[in-house]
């Protein structure tokens, strides 16, 4: 009959639309449990905020996140989620804050190559990748290291997980390119 088969097509719509709601829940879970894992396991102030806006610009890679000078940030403050180093605030308002995130092209980061100690200097690319500078020619680096920030740029706090190396291009002196 045609109209059962109406009936179940329309059942099978509903039961589709409650399991994207249930799994958008479920994320939303997980990443509380997250986020309460990462502000129990480290020793700095953190105020939670949520992302409430994105850039309109591929040149200028930013996000908008719900908290500002009304819960105390300030410029330069690191902003950080359960995966590693986001960025940092550049213009906080009194209840919203824009955050260049560390992909920007302009953006930039004290960090060390986690098993050899390593140091350099992570540079945004404006893509979603990250290039590492200024590591000595003779330094260990390899394909799935992971680096991790040195604290020594005075805004990103020590030990912070930037980014995996995908490839290693050696130079004179240098490596010409360390991409993350």
């Amino acid at each position: 009959d045609a109209r059962i088969v109406v009936l179940l097509e329309l059942l099978g719509r509903q039961v589709r639309v409650r399991l994207q709601e249930e799994r958008g829940l479920a994320q939303q879970s997980q990443t509380l449990r997250d986020l309460l894992s990462l502000k129990t396991s480290i020793a700095l102030s953190t105020t939670a905020a949520t992302v409430i806006a994105g850039s309109s610009s591929p040149e200028f890679r930013t996000i908008t996140i719900d908290k500002g000078t009304g819960d105390s940030l300030r410029p330069d403050m690191a902003v950080i989620a359960p995966a590693g180093v986001v960025g940092r605030i550049i213009l906080p308002a009194g209840r919203a804050s824009k955050v260049q995130l560390l992909i920007d092209r302009n953006a930039a980061a004290g960090a060390l190559i986690e098993r050899t100690r390593a140091q350099g200097v992570v540079v945004g690319t404006g893509t979603d990748r990250l290039r590492m500078d200024y590591v000595p020619g003779s330094a260990d680096v390899k394909a799935g290291d992971m680096v991790v920030t040195s604290g020594i740029d005075g805004i990103y706090p020590k030990g912070f997980v930037i980014g995996q190396i995908e490839s290693v291009h050696r130079g004179v002196g240098e490596y010409s390119a360390i991409v993350i």
